[in-house]
């Protein structure tokens, strides 16, 4: 299960990895790891994402659901 999001006010690119509750966050460079309880990631954050990933199909993503809570809020 792989879901991508784009905030295009953030500019910043969600990409859901697996299912599971967030235990913590984890921040490297641009990067943003939420990661469960067990250690495993579900989900990474890209920040700047128009600046670090190359142009593609992420762009056209749409907007992060309202029920998932952004790693940097």
């Amino acid at each position: 299960m792989t879901d991508i999001s784009y905030d295009a006010e953030a500019d910043a690119v969600y990409i859901t990895v697996a299912p599971g509750k967030i235990e913590r966050t984890e921040e490297t460079g641009p990067f943003i790891y939420d990661v469960d309880a067990d250690g495993h990631i579900v989900g990474i954050e890209i920040l700047s994402a128009s600046k670090v990933l190359a142009p593609g199909d992420w762009k056209k993503a749409g907007p992060p659901s309202e029920a998932r809570v952004s790693a940097a809020e």
